[in-house]
């Protein structure tokens, strides 16, 4: 279950995954994701609820994360748009040149 400590340490994972992608540091953000999905399934079975106080505190830490989360998507969703069209210039040459070589 997503227990207040799992939240905070969640919380801290997407602050730092912010100040990588603000830095461009694809590299170290993809290792954040990466333990941050570990975080978030190890937390998934629900065997009892929070307390209503711990509840109330785990909600103001969920809307931290997702406002985190949009500041981390605006940084990196240009840098994924870019490699695309990087990717996908690449591969219309490679099928020009295959088909005007042969």
């Amino acid at each position: 279950m997503l227990t207040l400590e799992n939240a905070r340490t969640l919380l801290e994972l997407y602050r730092r995954m912010a100040l990588a992608a603000e830095a461009g540091e694809w590299d170290e953000l993809a290792e954040l994701v990466r333990q941050s999905g570990a975080l978030r399934v190890a937390a998934a079975p629900a065997l009892q609820p929070p307390s209503p106080d711990q509840a109330a505190e785990i909600e103001i830490v969920i809307k931290q994360i997702l406002e985190l989360d949009h500041g981390i998507r605006l940084h990196a969703e240009p840098a994924l748009e870019s490699t695309r069209k990087l990717l996908s210039s690449s591969v219309k040459g490679r099928a020009v040149r295959n088909a005007y070589s042969g």
